[in-house]
């Protein structure tokens, strides 16, 4: 699930490419809903995420994520596997022009299966995230951009393994994964173009792991995919 990052591999990034590597922590996309008023929806669908976003209030936003990642092998003798959903709220405002701002808390639950050597090797893990995610961008009818820094604090409970010897254990940092929290600082950059509710987005960042404790990890954070707008601040003036 090791992913490096380079423009000659955006493309596999983005389309959720895992290498042979037994990842613990793949950072999910980050949800950048840039809301205008009460009552607008967002929604997307872009590879191996689903994220919706509403307008509860004037200023008041909740989000639900949803992520599943799967990688197997060329010789299905490895299956790595991640899920997880989250759910957050948040405050956002904008200018005159445009011009958006917000900031986002949340927690989620995610689990990591690994299966290997037909599955004499198993490893299954579940975890509790939290994050914290200010943005600031731009957003009209056509176009929207933004930037967006998450900060990530992954906790693991005590993982199930079988199979793994102590040294396989120890070199994979299975050993030593639920002894402390792992946080993460993951600034990303989503570009959308369109028309009104519906636009292309493309997102690209990386994770930075803050933590000294080792940890299997993914540092690519890539999608693509398609956001749905539903609301009434882009229609024309009548």
């Amino acid at each position: 699930m090791k992913t490096t990052i380079s423009y000659t591999t955006l493309l596999l990034i983005c389309l959720g490419a895992f290498s042979s590597c037994r990842t613990v922590y793949a950072p999910n996309a980050v949800n950048v809903p840039l809301l205008q008023e009460k009552g607008e929806l967002k929604a997307v669908l872009a590879n191996n995420n689903l994220q919706v976003a509403t307008a509860v209030s004037e200023h008041v936003g909740v989000m639900v994520n949803g992520y599943l990642n799967a990688y197997t092998s060329d010789d299905k003798s490895l299956k790595n596997n991640g899920k997880g959903a989250e759910i957050g709220i948040g405050y956002f405002g904008h200018t005159a022009q445009r011009i958006t701002y917000e900031a986002y808390a949340g927690a989620g639950l995610y689990n990591v299966r690994i299966r290997e050597s037909n599955n004499t090797k198993t490893f299954d893990a579940d975890a509790v995230k939290y994050f914290v995610q200010p943005s600031v961008g731009w957003v009209n009818p056509y176009f929207e951009v933004a930037v967006s820094p998450r900060l990530s604090v992954v906790k693991y409970n005590t993982p199930e393994i079988t199979g793994y010897t102590n040294a396989e254990q120890a070199s994979n940092y299975f050993n030593i994964l639920d002894q402390k929290a792992y946080a993460f600082m993951e600034p990303t950059i989503t570009l959308r173009g369109g028309y009104r509710f519906v636009k292309l987005q493309l997102q690209y960042g990386h994770s930075f792991k803050l933590s000294k404790n080792n940890i299997n990890h993914d540092d690519g954070i890539g999608s693509i995919g398609l956001i749905f707008d539903i609301g009434k601040w882009y229609q024309p003036a009548k």
